[in-house]
């Protein structure tokens, strides 16, 4: 596995060698007798953090510290020194220091906050990376759908196209809700960001991609081949990404774990739409205040079968026929294309299931169930 890397600048070649000497086992350690020869290590071998110290001939760390963040504005920067003022270390922090610790330092202490600001880095830099690839999913979306032609060879399945890509990019925007607020909140207090945020935001663009693969695939007559999906990962990755939206409405989701290895045979993009569009309908349906989704699968003699309840007051008993119709909607004014459940309709008989609309027992809310054959 690689090593995280750790950038030391001092020019006195005993704490160098202390420093180079403490992290060896750790981290892929490079030292630089000066800013200069720091500033030529950091373009060239970007370190995860930098140890520099203060009181320096030449550039002093501060005047280092000022074109490090003009190279890298993600990268951990730790001043040491032997001469700390509260004055000193103002001036680190406001030129970008992300710690600030005094000689002789505790070797415990120093590891440890090394190793919290390494993790910061990388953290920094995964943010980086994921808003680069969501502008990057963003042209493309863009560029897809500002291709009249392919849409108009497409007919009304452009309209299929935008539904599915509403709940994965709604989850996104969720996501990325959070993270702002959470990066605002915890910057100011000097704390970690949490990392799933960023991991479900990954996911979620990747299905996005996935879809859109599957769009082109369509398109052009391409069939992808039918693999082996494990249902209760699915159900799992739909319920979590639907907790987000969930506390937009002030409503929680809860899943109730079923068998491991539920596995279905066909495509996994399609069979997570159909699960996206049940529990995205069943958030929609729920009240106001107290709003309750339970996700839930099981085995049921070949089949496996997935269900979605709330408590939103179910569906009229006269019209469970018309549910499954083509842009038939309850929603009125809010905007609903009346698609999910005629594209759930069609993938779960696709993959030779079924689906079922109905209302629970206590009938206070509706209860959707899809049904897929098992792999024998």
């Amino acid at each position: 596995m690689t090593k995280d890397r750790l950038l030391v600048i001092d020019d006195e070649l005993g704490p160098r060698e202390s420093l180079r000497f403490l992290f060896k086992d750790s981290y892929d350690v490079l030292c630089a007798d000066s800013v200069d020869k720091g500033l030529e290590a950091l373009n060239s071998t970007p370190p995860d953090c930098i140890i520099s110290d203060i009181k320096m001939p030449g550039k002093s760390g501060i005047e280092g510290l000022k074109e490090i963040r003009s190279v890298d504005p993600q990268v951990s920067v730790i001043m040491l020194t032997g001469f700390g003022s509260l004055e000193t270390a103002q001036k680190a922090i406001r030129y970008g220091a992300t710690d600030y610790m005094q000689k002789p330092f505790n070797t415990g202490e120093l590891r440890e906050v090394v190793a919290s600001h390494v993790q910061r880095t990388k953290l920094q830099r995964k943010q980086i990376a994921t808003t680069d690839h969501l502008e990057n999913l963003a042209a493309k979306l863009q560029s897809q759908l500002g291709e009249k032609e392919e849409l108009a060879e497409l007919g009304e399945k452009s309209s299929e196209f935008l539904h599915d890509l509403s709940n994965p990019i709604c989850v996104i925007n969720g996501y990325v809700k959070i993270l702002l607020q959470e990066i605002a909140d915890k910057r100011s207090e000097n704390k970690e960001i949490n990392v799933s945020y960023l991991e479900q935001i990954e996911k979620n663009v990747s299905r996005c991609q996935e879809m859109l693969t599957l769009w082109r695939e369509r398109s052009t007559q391409i069939n992808s081949s039918p693999r082996k999906v494990d249902i209760g990962d699915l159900v799992a990755e739909v319920t979590e990404n639907a907790k987000t939206l969930a506390a937009q409405k002030n409503a929680h989701v809860v899943l109730n774990t079923g068998p491991a290895s539920c596995l279905v045979k066909g495509n996994d993009v399609l069979i997570y739409r159909t699960i996206q569009n049940i529990v995205g309908n069943a958030l929609e349906a729920s009240p106001s205040v107290g709003g309750c989704v339970q996700v839930s699968w099981r085995i049921e003699g070949s089949n496996v079968r997935i269900e979605v309840e709330d408590n939103g007051g179910g569906f009229a008993p006269e019209k469970l026929d018309d549910m499954e119709t083509k842009y038939y909607t309850t929603k009125g004014e809010s905007g609903g294309m009346g698609l999910g459940l005629f594209i759930t309709k069609n993938i779960v008989e696709a993959h030779e299931g079924s689906l079922i609309l109905g209302n629970n027992e206590s009938g206070t809310g509706a209860l959707v169930s899809l049904v897929y054959p098992l792999v024998k």
